[in-house]
């Protein structure tokens, strides 16, 4: 296969679409280092609502921020379709808790819609732009602000994980 005709096949399909909430979202591939099942957790105290703690993911300590607190609902005990979207943001590794992911799609096929700003939380949400996929809307998050309550952890707030501790 051509070099082109695989950057082709690679924009072709350059996000994937997730539930929380019965809300389709979608959140760029490119920006997806890997998804996973739910791993152990260690809570922290006094973290962001949103953030359940850090995690020990391939030898790295990730912060897990959990979308459905970063929109105001109510916690839900994971299940067999909860998913961890392990994104690359500009300051680190974040896992991001979803209900489930469903697949990916085309930004090109599908036109890019305007969000209103509905009120206040509209920034916090993080939510970019929508597309209309399978007739419904889809709303585009930005990594970086969905995974931005983890960063704001204080340093010394991290506990050692049981294998690091002396």
């Amino acid at each position: 296969m051509s070099e082109s005709r695989t950057y082709g096949l690679a924009l072709a399909r350059d996000l994937i679409r997730v539930e929380v909430d019965s809300v389709m979202y979608a959140l760029e591939i490119a920006r997806i280092r890997e998804i996973v099942n739910p791993l152990p957790l260690i809570a922290l105290p006094r973290e962001h609502a949103a953030v359940l703690g850090v995690s020990d993911y391939r030898e790295e300590v990730v912060a897990v921020v959990d979308l459905r607190r970063v929109f105001g609902l109510a916690p839900q005990e994971p299940t067999r379709r909860t998913k961890w979207l392990i994104l690359k943001t500009r300051r680190g590794l974040v896992a991001v808790v979803v209900d489930a992911v469903h697949d990916v799609f085309s930004s090109e096929n599908n036109r890019q819609r305007h969000v209103p700003m509905l009120d206040e939380r509209h920034l916090e949400r993080g939510i970019k732009s929508a597309y209309r996929y399978h007739e419904r809307l889809v709303f585009l998050l930005d990594a970086d602000r969905v995974a931005q309550p983890a960063f704001e952890i204080a340093p010394d707030e991290i506990p050692f994980l049981p294998s690091e501790m002396p």
